[in-house]
């Protein structure tokens, strides 16, 4: 039997904007009680989490802080516990990038890197670590579902740092659901293909070289994207899973996006 998500409580980072206010939206939809983490989004997140509450009567918070820095990232868990009163799904889905070719080394900035690896890849075990306490608290454990990327094993991308911590994210999450499965943890992956948010904004041509690129001839829904994570936050039974939802991009030509 499925995890009923009624008057669970979730914390989704980055959830402000993009796909991360439409993860927030469904697990409204479910009843859930949502946190929702944001850096620089104040009146987005402010906005979507007045708006949940009016129209799914459920309790919806922000949390504010740069996952980023360890300390931080761990403080936004808490913080998301004690406002919610209990903590059952966490999902990492905060993110940043620098666009910068491949081919262009110089480009790269150590400042732009250690930001990528910091937000992409490290958070992700600074807020599982905290997590893991309230979760133990649950009978029905808790769930851990992380927002990487198709970029993780393609050699097309944002840029190439982008892709390093994407696949940093992603062997991490494995690792995660190896160490945590004893716990009644369960830890996932969702990689999106190109998604049509603010980060695309005067990149249209990249755009349209990505939906040429896949199988189904589009880009990668949204809301078909965020479904991911309600089947991973309902289901018993997954662990160290990663779902690919690109619209056949990696299965097409290579084009850097």
């Amino acid at each position: 039997m499925s995890i009923e998500l009624r008057g669970k409580a979730a914390l989704v980072t980055g959830g402000g904007t993009g796909l991360g206010a439409a993860v927030c939206e469904l697990y409204a939809q479910e009843g859930m009680n949502v946190a929702i983490g944001y850096s620089r989004s104040s009146n987005e997140a402010e906005a979507l989490a007045k708006r949940l509450s009016e129209e799914y009567g459920i309790r919806a918070v922000t949390v504010q802080g740069h996952v980023g820095k360890a300390a931080t990232a761990e403080k936004i868990v808490d913080d998301a516990y004690e406002l919610l009163g209990g903590l059952d799904v966490l999902v990492n889905n905060a993110g940043t990038t620098a666009f910068c070719p491949f081919d262009d080394l110089d480009g790269v900035t150590e400042e732009d890197f250690d930001n990528i690896m910091a937000v992409n890849a490290k958070s992700v075990f600074f807020t599982s670590r905290a997590a893991k306490k309230y979760f133990l608290q649950n009978r029905d454990g808790g769930s851990i579902i992380n927002t990487t990327s198709v970029a993780a094993t393609r050699f097309a991308g944002s840029s190439m740092p982008y892709c390093a911590s994407k696949a940093a994210m992603s062997h991490l999450t494995r690792c995660l659901a190896k160490t945590l499965g004893k716990d009644n943890i369960r830890v996932n992956g969702v990689a999106p293909g190109f998604l049509e948010t603010r980060w695309q904004n005067g990149r249209e041509k990249d755009a349209e070289a990505s939906k040429a690129a896949a199988a189904l001839q589009a880009t990668t829904s949204i809301e078909d994207c965020a479904r991911a994570y309600v089947l991973y936050a309902k289901n018993r039974s997954i662990t160290g899973d990663i779902i690919t939802i690109d619209a056949g991009l990696t299965i097409g030509t290579t084009v850097q996006h």
